[in-house]
């Protein structure tokens, strides 16, 4: 198996790539821990991002020895799991706009989005929704679009965070924050992001009114 190593991990490795056998499939998880994990004490696995054939991946990902599997430092700052995750908890959008900037001085503007549950659907009274998803694709996903984004706007950093579970009328739902240097391509990639992440995340919605559930194509 081919394995490249990137900016910071690179310069621990002190190579660019090498190639290294794999007998029998194996999860990029126990790769890890068995073959690098003792070459860059003090990282773990929450630090680092992994792509196998060009795609980001989770540590449960099977390996295969005619795969190349890319080993990447957090793109900008926090965390590498923080960038795009889904959460139950409540977020605080300035808490994802500080992370979104990281160390980055070069940031001219920010531009987030933040969806709510609104009470009103289809004339319908709205409690409570409920948020559902096919969790590892969905996480998959997002890491995807925030990828593509990155690639296809002049953006420094991108994170997105999507809450599942039961959320009331004026709750937070989803929030989106874009870091660039000028405001255009800050908004750009923000829109971006939210409509496609509607069209391709598989999470789905239940709307809670006085005449009971209904499920909601779409978000």
């Amino acid at each position: 198996m081919k394995v490249l190593y990137f900016a910071s991990i690179r310069e621990r490795m002190e190579t660019e790539h090498e190639e290294i056998h794999i007998p029998a499939p194996i999860t990029v998880g126990e790769f890890f821990r068995a073959k690098l994990a003792p070459r860059l004490p003090g990282i773990g696995m929450d630090r680092i991002l992994f792509a196998v054939n060009e795609e980001m991946v989770d540590t449960n990902h099977m390996l295969s020895d005619s795969d190349t599997l890319a080993v990447l430092p957090p793109l900008c700052g926090g965390r590498a799991q923080e960038m795009a995750r889904l959460q139950l908890d409540d977020f605080n959008m300035d808490e994802e706009t500080k992370l979104c900037i990281g160390p980055n001085t070069d940031v001219g503007g920010i531009a987030t989005f933040v969806g709510v549950v609104r009470d009103i659907s289809k004339g319908k009274k709205i409690d409570k929704i409920e948020l559902t998803c096919y969790e590892p694709m969905a996480e998959k996903e997002m890491w995807k679009l925030r990828h593509a984004a990155l690639e296809k706007f002049d953006v420094i950093n991108i994170t997105v965070v999507h809450r599942i579970g039961m959320l009331k009328a004026g709750e937070r739902i989803v929030g989106i924050a874009v870091a660039a240097r000028h405001r255009k391509d800050a908004f750009d990639a923000c829109r971006w992001m939210i409509d496609e992440l509607k069209k391709t995340v598989p999470i789905w919605k239940k709307e809670f009114a006085s005449d009971g559930g209904a499920w909601v194509e779409g978000l």
